[in-house]
């Protein structure tokens, strides 16, 4: 198995001087792009940076500004002020028939970073293909940040059939309201979702991102990548007309763990997950850790299953299954696997009084009441890859450090939450963030870490990407701490115990 991307950070921003700090070729230049400035558009430097350039946007809305960027590993990187991105925002169809931000020359634009920026209303017409993206990208690697995507026939829409090995890596994300629609009619779409990933992409991480709202029949996730790590993020399809909340389109290997799903009460096709077809080369599927959600009245799939034969595993396992009362749920439809484990799962058809914290603003963290879920996990083992399948992290919020997850009692919870009456779990709204930065991330060897007071005291974790534990450092009254010998580059993630 090819070694993921380390690519998660669960810090807010960073600040101008760790955006910096990523730049570390001693050629490389740096633009910056603002209303007041030389560069008034992200075009306007376009043609004008080189491999390995950074460029800064200071937070505006920048209107109908659609850019093609032709160089290698640029970072694109947006100025946050008093909590306000840069707005790449469109009306209207978008004359390159692609997108935003277009990245379609493999070999010539690959491996660009994107981080604090908002795509806006992308969209192409009929006669163009009518997908539209934030991020159409056709080369080679890469990697978001900390971006939303809203009201875009795609939010990112990636394939190239040349290309077969790249990494594909979004983190700390909102997608909202995205998917093809005809005008006056929500329950209308055509192919387009909040994210598509193609063929091309040999590795996908999906890590701590918010999904909600989709656009008429639009999958909140729909991917053919080999292999797929989709891991402590919140999809809620809420009121919209949405179809898959996860569409694994070609099979592949699947690591889908610690998330919530949530399917909403207007689904037009009443299922969760589909596996469409075993096409890749790797055909194995774990769906570990999950709190699963069904709003929908009427006969729902948790798995719609359509290969007949060639799926190595699919296994189901310490996993919620909770619907509204009056539906009829099927664990899975269509065909069942050759070697199907479906085991330590709970289920219930009675959402309102299953004893979620508070499913009205979106917290599915368990309380006391829900005895069936406490300490009765079993031990999921590892996956055939030897990826370990026991989720490292808990979501909280796209804009907020993800909480470490420990075992709390006598065994591992079942669902996306480990019980922990002691520690308070903020809302989507991201209020009772841990203020505590981290910088420059990803880290070369030399991290800094600012520490406010009233969180000086306790045990600070430092995770990479795969949940790997790189330090544990006791805090006693600091404000400052420096780490050392971090090898690099690599994404540093918070865990923190008070």
């Amino acid at each position: 198995m090819k070694q993921i991307n380390n690519s998660m950070s669960s810090l807010k921003t960073f600040t101008l001087l760790a955006a910096i700090a990523i730049s570390n070729c001693l050629n490389a230049k740096q633009f910056l792009v603002g209303p007041s400035r030389t560069y008034t558009r992200p075009s306007q430097v376009a043609s004008l940076v080189n491999d390995n350039d950074t460029i800064y946007i200071e937070a505006a809305t920048y209107s109908n500004d659609a850019v093609k960027w032709t160089k290698k590993h640029l970072k694109i990187i947006g100025l946050v002020n008093n909590g306000s991105r840069p707005i790449l925002q469109y009306s209207g169809d978008i004359p390159n028939g692609k997108g935003i931000f277009v990245f379609e020359l493999n070999g010539a634009a690959d491996d660009p970073y994107i981080e604090n920026l908002v795509f806006d209303g992308a969209q192409v017409s009929d006669a163009n293909g009518a997908n539209g993206a934030g991020i159409r990208f056709q080369a080679c690697n890469l990697t978001v940040n900390h971006c939303k995507f809203l009201n875009c026939q795609n939010g990112i829409l990636e394939g190239n059939s040349a290309v077969n090995s790249s990494n594909v890596t979004l983190i700390n994300s909102e997608f909202f309201n995205n998917g093809y629609q005809l005008p006056n009619d929500p329950t209308f779409s055509g192919y387009e979702h909040n994210i598509y990933i193609g063929a091309s992409t040999d590795t996908l991480l999906v890590q701590n991102c918010y999904f909600h709202q989709p656009r008429g029949q639009a999958n909140s996730l729909k991917t053919r990548a080999q292999r797929n790590f989709i891991l402590n993020n919140f999809i809620d399809e809420a009121s919209g007309y949405g179809s898959w909340e996860l569409n694994i389109a070609q099979g592949g290997l699947c690591i889908i763990m610690g998330n919530v799903i949530i399917q909403g009460n207007a689904s037009s096709n009443r299922g969760i997950i589909g596996y469409d077809a075993a096409t890749n080369a790797l055909q194995d599927f774990y769906f570990i850790h999950n709190t699963v959600i069904n709003k929908n009245i009427g006969t729902v799939q948790y798995f719609n299953v359509v290969p007949t034969s060639g799926i190595t595993n699919f296994v189901v396992r310490n996993n919620l299954f909770v619907s509204v009362s009056g539906s009829t749920t099927n664990m899975l439809s269509g065909n069942t696997p050759g070697n199907y484990i479906n085991n330590n799962n709970v289920q219930s058809n009675d959402l309102n009084n299953f004893g979620f914290k508070d499913i009205a603003n979106g917290k599915y963290q368990l309380t006391a009441a829900c005895s069936t879920a406490i300490d009765a996990a079993i031990n999921a083992g590892n996956s055939n890859t030897a990826y370990p399948l026991l989720p490292k992290f808990m979501y909280q919020s796209v804009d907020a450090p993800m909480y470490a997850r420990t075992t709390q009692g006598a065994a591992n919870d079942i669902g996306a939450y480990e019980y922990t009456p002691n520690v308070s779990i903020p809302s989507l709204s991201g209020s009772g963030l841990l203020p505590i930065k981290l910088y420059p991330n990803p880290c070369y060897g030399l991290l800094q870490i600012e520490i406010p007071e009233g969180l000086n005291t306790g045990i600070l974790t430092l995770y990479n990407a795969t949940g790997q534990c790189l330090r544990t450092i006791t805090i006693n009254g600091q404000s400052h701490i420096e780490v050392d010998q971090i090898e690099g580059p690599v994404w540093v993630v918070l865990g923190f115990v008070k």
